[in-house]
């Protein structure tokens, strides 16, 4: 929960925000006694407690004040101070970028990760948030704030979730749940309609599992002009199928899905903010088993355009559901530029490691914003090329093409490429978000575990495209 006051209370637990370039800040001096400031060296995130009556915490924000030092600093403080059942924040200055900078680092930083323990007991709460700040539309950036921190929550919420439960047919569900009051229209594209489309690609994958495959396809229309499409993978168990995985770390494979997951986030949020752009959101759901029915290397598929492809490797099945849902998104609702969101390669993880995703596509304007778009909001994207030549990698003796190679070069780049395939002259960009999946450790308004990477970047993106 998080009010809004004037002034602080005297009789309350109370945090400033404080930067280096400002100096001793007014209120310090009546701090003098229990606050030695010489020993506060300001680095973003550091957090000192001034015994006080009542209890004063001060937080450092590094050299300067900025919506990437208060969201990291807010986020520090959620976990700092869940002891608590409220506590004012006065921030350093009061304007939109930095308030809701403010709620999403709080909200996003105090983020628990579920659990299934029979003990919870342990579990602390985070306190109410009362910001000491005073502006006309502060009610209003704070409700923004909320919803736009609340669809990260989301999205990590559901890369927790155990495969056991969180399958196809509940996401699908979960889907039909949350868009049921939001003007969102929802289609359901089940296994069986899947295989009259011809989705030779997507079937394939899903054959090998006994739990339902779907696609479903959520429709925004804020008016009647050409959408945006955001595309997402939710492959909500990847055993890598016959192409079987090594069993360190499959149990993180629960969280294939986190592109899908970030898509119907994004969603949500882009409804409940009623943003003026029209978005479609498709995301494909399935399991990638091992089983007597599982596609095996050597199969050869043919995808919703009718591309051949020849199966060489069963666990790179991403690209396979991924094909299939752009080609079809494209077809069926000619959107003006597609992103496609995935934990696609490990590669990416090998190339970036958790300091950013990887971006590639065919359109550099659509590129560069997204890259920006990151930058603004912490989900750093680094390109990398899309050369013709990685073709070669992916060359068939048998089909139009292979689905990998294996010759394990530039995996994230003959990913890309893969799909590049199925999405014609369109403008597109693949974000690859396998190397930010999971958080190791938590830092700012990263939580440690699956970080529901991509939702904020996303929201940010289509709030600053231009109206068409």
């Amino acid at each position: 929960m998080i009010t809004t006051q004037s002034h602080h209370l005297a009789t309350a637990p109370l945090a400033y925000l404080v930067a280096q370039t400002m100096g001793m800040p007014p209120w310090a001096s009546a701090y003098q006694s229990a606050l030695d400031w010489s020993q506060f060296a300001f680095k973003r995130g550091e957090i000192k407690m001034v015994q006080a009556a009542p209890p004063m915490w001060v937080v450092g924000l590094g050299h300067h004040i900025t919506p990437s030092t208060i969201r990291y600093a807010m986020g520090e403080l959620a976990r700092a101070v869940t002891h608590l059942p409220h506590i004012q924040v006065v921030l350093p200055e009061c304007n939109q970028d930095l308030v809701q900078a403010a709620v999403l680092g709080w909200v996003m930083g105090g983020y628990r990760v579920p659990h299934h323990k029979t003990d919870d007991a342990h579990t602390n709460k985070v306190p109410v948030l009362q910001l000491v700040a005073d502006h006309p539309e502060l009610s209003h950036w704070i409700a923004e704030a909320q919803v736009m921190a609340q669809a990260t929550c989301q999205a990590r919420q559901l890369a927790h979730m155990p495969a056991n439960t969180c399958t196809p047919t509940y996401i699908s569900e979960a889907i039909a749940s949350v868009c049921g009051g939001l003007p969102i229209e929802c289609e359901v594209i089940d296994w069986d309609r899947a295989m009259q489309l011809k989705m030779g690609a997507f079937c394939g994958v899903a054959q090998g599992s006994d739990e339902p495959a779907c696609l479903v396809i959520m429709r925004y229309r804020p008016h009647s002009g050409t959408p945006i499409a955001l595309v997402g993978k939710g492959v909500t168990f990847d055993s890598g199928g016959i192409s079987i995985k090594p069993a360190k770390g499959m149990s993180d494979m629960k969280a294939d899905m986190s592109g899908a997951a970030a898509v119907i986030a994004t969603m949500v949020a882009t409804a409940t903010l009623g943003l003026p752009h029209p978005v479609t959101g498709i995301v494909a759901l399935t399991e990638n088993m091992v089983s007597g029915r599982a596609q095996r290397p050597g199969d050869v598929v043919t995808a919703y355009n009718g591309k051949t492809i020849e199966i060489i490797n069963t666990d790179a099945e991403g690209r396979l559901v991924l094909a299939d849902a752009l080609a079809y998104v494209i077809a069926t609702d000619s959107p003006r530029m597609v992103v496609d969101m995935a934990t696609l390669t490990g590669a990416c993880s090998v190339a970036l490691g958790e300091m950013a995703c990887g971006i590639l596509g065919n359109d550099a304007a659509l590129i560069q914003s997204l890259i920006a778009a990151g930058d603004r909001v912490d989900e750093r994207v680094w390109q990398l090329p899309l050369w013709d030549e990685y073709m070669d990698y992916l060359k068939s003796d048998i089909a139009d093409m292979a689905n990998a190679s294996e010759l394990g070069k530039a995996g994230t780049c003959t990913g890309a490429k893969f799909l590049q395939q199925f999405v014609g002259t369109t403008p597109w960009a693949h974000i690859d978000i396998a190397s930010m999946m999971k958080t190791t450790q938590s830092a700012g308004h990263r939580v440690k575990g699956m970080s529901g990477v991509g939702v904020q970047l996303l929201i940010e993106w289509l709030r600053s495209q231009p109206l068409h």
